[in-house]
């Protein structure tokens, strides 16, 4: 072998290694893509556009924290990744205020970057504790996680404190609106024939309890399947478009739940 060819391999030898090495250190298909911690900010924000109930709190001991639930009547604490003015922000109820504060995503981690706005209302003592730990704790998130990066059902936030706040998913806000409250409304059994600009159309009869009587809704209710002959009580949250049609209703209702529903005889 010539002393030109041995040092030709002496050379191409540890470089094979080096590359060798380099593939060995990506993994296949596409290295970190799969894992959230690495995804782009600009491309690894999973909750815009995504509505979340609070459906447990855990304490560092394991213990769980009392917290309201739909089922006893009570309202949930709430969190809707929305854009305003196409700045990211997150809305929601945190126990007797709506809130809303910026927020981005860093390596998949949900940072809140300022401490929420909340609305001025007094409720009880033990309500305003848990807003203000609630609130509190949303700009000291140190983990966030879905259960399902392709279609997350599950929410979990780590506080500094070490409380771990579990949410569920609840029904996505409506892109371009402005998101209100959840409201609880009846809905009638038959759609009636009434006024909408310039025409005539079927509008809803609603009412925010059994005791008032129907008014009209001219609005619509997005993802609700209304079936004639059956009288309905349904969980809501209000739209406000921001340029609504000709002639259209600038508020609609996102459906939220389903609570109740009864055939009515004729």
């Amino acid at each position: 072998m010539s002393y030109v060819a041995f040092r030709c391999r002496r050379w191409i030898a540890p470089c094979a290694l080096v590359i060798g090495l380099g593939a060995c250190a990506s993994p296949p298909g596409g290295g970190h893509a799969q894992d959230p911690r690495y995804q782009p900010a600009a491309a690894s924000d999973a909750y815009a556009q995504t509505g979340w109930e609070l459906a447990r709190w855990s304490l560092p001991g394991g213990a769980l924290r009392p917290i309201p639930h739909p089922s006893s009547n009570s309202r949930p604490l709430t969190l809707e990744f929305i854009r305003d003015r196409g700045e990211p922000r997150v809305a929601g109820f945190a126990g007797c205020n709506q809130y809303n504060a910026p927020y981005t995503v860093a390596n998949g981690l949900l940072i809140v970057r300022a401490r929420p706005v909340a609305t001025m209302m007094a409720c009880a003592p033990q309500n305003m504790k848990l807003e203000r730990d609630f609130l509190d704790g949303l700009t000291r998130i140190t983990a966030s996680a879905f259960d399902n990066s392709g279609n997350p059902q599950r929410l979990t936030l780590v506080l500094a404190s070490g409380d771990t706040l579990d949410f569920g998913r609840r029904a996505d806000p409506a892109a371009g609106g402005q998101m209100g409250p959840t409201k609880l409304v009846y809905v009638n059994s038959e759609r009636v024939p009434c006024s909408a600009g310039a025409g005539r159309a079927l509008c809803y009869q609603v009412r925010d309890s059994a005791s008032q009587p129907w008014q009209l809704w001219h609005g619509e209710i997005t993802g609700f399947q209304f079936q004639p002959g059956i009288r309905y009580r349904l969980r809501v949250v209000e739209v406000r478009d921001p340029d609504p049609a000709a002639d259209a209703s600038a508020a609609r209702w996102v459906l939220d739940a389903v609570v109740e529903q009864e055939i009515v005889r004729r």
